[in-house]
């Protein structure tokens, strides 16, 4: 009878130590598996994150690079008129200045800047010739462009050349007489198609015709050499092209009488200065600006 009962508390024994075995190896299995799977979330999420940094740091990068490109370098030149008049009187200190380029401005073969950006300044001195002072003075500096699609471009430029807003209108008046008399010519040579007695006639004005042309050219040739013999500031070097506008080595002041750029007072905070020994400074709305490029603003 205690033998029974020894063999049945020894199977009893070793059913509960299986029992606990097999409940130790499945929490074993249980924790494995969970652990694993906390792993495979935390690398799935740091990979994600990593991701999400990678593809931030390639849209910066991207931005800041189409920004950079947009960069002006130092010393590009820039053919401007200004969009409203400036007078030495009037202005003050922090005054807007605005002008529009008249042609695309490139940079390594490629356009930054098109015909007609906003270019934005301001008044960085204005003193009238009064009260005993002996010249008048008005200072210009241009900070940054504006795009067509709203974007900034910051950068300084001194101003190298100035002319006067009628030298362009003046050239522009060649183009149409010579036009005037292509018509005539052609007319004539219609008229000499016709017959004897119209040919006649088409001669007399094939030869008012041809006086009409070389009125047109003797008139856009003295327009030319006017505006480059215009009233200049001294030492003023080049003036203007076939097209009217300032040419990229101009330097000084056209056709504004009494009035010269202050090289030397140029800085990068106070920016160009105008003066005039003779009056008080003034610049008519469409007054033709040459530009350089100095460098970036800050």
């Amino acid at each position: 009878m205690n033998r029974i009962l020894s063999l049945l508390a020894i199977g009893l024994l070793g059913a509960g130590i299986a029992a606990a075995q097999t409940t130790a190896s499945g929490q074993a299995g249980a924790s494995t598996q969970s652990q694993a799977t906390v792993q495979n979330s935390n690398s799935g999420s740091q990979a994600s994150s990593n991701a999400s940094g990678a593809t931030s740091s390639s849209m910066s990068s991207n931005a800041n690079s189409g920004n950079n490109s947009a960069n002006l370098s130092s010393g590009t030149k820039i053919n401007a008129t200004l969009a409203s008049s400036l007078d030495a009187k009037r202005s003050k200190p922090g005054d807007e200045v605005e002008a529009r380029t008249e042609e695309d401005v490139k940079q390594d073969g490629k356009v930054i800047m098109k015909k007609g950006t906003r270019l934005v300044g301001h008044v960085t001195q204005a003193q009238p010739r009064a009260n005993g002072q002996s010249q008048s003075e008005l200072g210009i500096m241009f900070d940054h462009a504006v795009l067509k699609n709203g974007q900034d471009i910051p950068f300084n430029a001194s101003i190298q050349a100035l002319a006067s807003a009628q030298s362009a209108a003046a050239i522009t008046a060649a183009p149409d007489n010579t036009m005037d008399a292509g018509n005539a010519m052609g007319s004539a040579q219609g008229s000499a198609r016709s017959g004897g007695l119209i040919s006649g006639a088409a001669s007399t004005t094939g030869a008012a015709t041809g006086s009409v042309m070389n009125t047109a050219a003797s008139a856009s040739t003295a327009a030319n050499g006017s505006l480059n013999n215009a009233t200049r500031s001294s030492g003023a070097v080049g003036g203007l092209n076939s097209a009217g506008r300032l040419s990229s080595n101009s330097n000084g002041v056209f056709g504004l009488e009494g009035l010269s750029l202050n090289s030397a007072a140029y800085s990068a905070t106070q920016g160009s200065m105008i003066v005039s020994s003779t009056k008080n400074i003034h610049l008519e709305s469409g007054t033709q600006l040459l530009l350089q490029s100095t460098g970036q603003s800050q």
